[in-house]
């Protein structure tokens, strides 16, 4: 559910081919763009065009978030240290998220989430939504294929954005598959919840999660 808050925010998230950026009023979006090529040159360009567009200054937003990963080490770059610049120069509290807690099924029912990490395997987090509430049963661990398999034969679901791909690694179980892209609103709604929180992190320790990366992420 949508928390009903007054605030601006800037979601960037870069963390997988199609990168996002969700301006957001009063827990509902106002403009998102979608950045499909050449990343490193029109993020900041987009993001300029957008505030201006929308009539939005930086010192007029509640907080900047952006994703942490698991991603490819150029891309979450790019959206990491926008966002830190921005919310550095602008005194901007600067919220981090994991990408894979903007998915979910359309059912209560416990289910994963999984990103490819292309030859390393695996990202997977194992979640339970329950009357549009999501509990959090693992952080985010990348396993390789072998240990995947073990674990998604104990779930019913499996989500991802990459489920085109990876279904195929996984024969007996490619049917617990579903293809989703990112949902804005889940993450809106994840953030805001950070914002309330005051989970707003150091400019200095913004940890990111490379495909390629640490087996876990604390």
């Amino acid at each position: 559910m949508v928390l009903n808050i007054f605030m601006k925010a800037l979601i960037i998230d870069t963390s997988l081919e199609i990168s996002y950026i969700i301006l957001v009023e009063d827990s509902e979006i106002i403009f998102l763009k979608k950045i499909k090529s050449n990343l490193s040159k029109n993020l900041f360009l987009d993001l300029q065009n957008i505030l201006t567009e929308t009539n939005t200054t930086l010192p007029s937003l509640s907080y900047i978030a952006s994703s942490i990963g698991p991603g490819s080490f150029t891309s979450l770059r790019v959206g990491a240290n926008i966002s830190k610049t921005f919310s550095y120069a602008k005194k901007i509290p600067l919220i981090s998220y994991i990408s894979m807690h903007a998915y979910s099924p359309n059912k209560d029912t416990k289910f994963l989430v999984a990103f490819d990490a292309k030859s390393e395997g695996l990202y997977l987090v194992e979640a339970e939504k329950s009357k549009n509430s999501i509990k959090y049963l693992s952080k985010p661990s990348l396993f390789s294929l072998n240990e995947a398999s073990g674990l998604i034969d104990k779930y019913e679901i499996v989500i991802s954005p990459h489920a085109d791909v990876i279904k195929n690694k996984f024969e007996t179980n490619k049917n617990k598959f579903e293809h989703q892209e990112l949902d804005p609103l889940r993450l809106i709604d994840y953030t805001n919840q950070k914002y309330i929180e005051k989970k707003f992190e150091d400019y200095t320790s913004f940890d990111l999660l490379y495909q390629r990366g640490p087996k876990i992420v604390e």
